[in-house]
């Protein structure tokens, strides 16, 4: 039986440099929460696919630049691979596997 080639799906982080960030504390100013804090943790720096921000991978998609987003859920947007691969050739840039 030939199984068709499953489609593969890229988020931001696997797209944009991620700079890294140290644990912080952040203390709430007002709400239910006033006064009490929360530790953000430490994230560390990650290099993505096009080694550019995701400020400017947004810029170029409002820009009709690079392919355009499949909006998942309200909280998750992916590419497909074959689409960031397609523009990555056009560009004459190297396709990784």
């Amino acid at each position: 039986m030939n199984h068709p080639t499953q489609e593969r799906f890229l988020r931001i982080k696997d797209l944009a440099n991620i700079p890294a960030k140290q644990a912080s504390t952040h203390i709430y100013k007002s709400g239910i929460n006033k006064g009490k804090a929360k530790v953000v943790n430490a994230r560390p720096a990650s290099a993505g696919l096009l080694g550019v921000s995701d400020k400017t991978i947004w810029n170029w998609v409002k820009r009709g630049e690079f392919p355009a987003p499949i909006k998942l859920s309200p909280t998750v947007t992916v590419w497909r691979l074959t689409d960031v691969q397609a523009w990555m050739e056009a560009k004459g840039m190297e396709v990784t596997q």
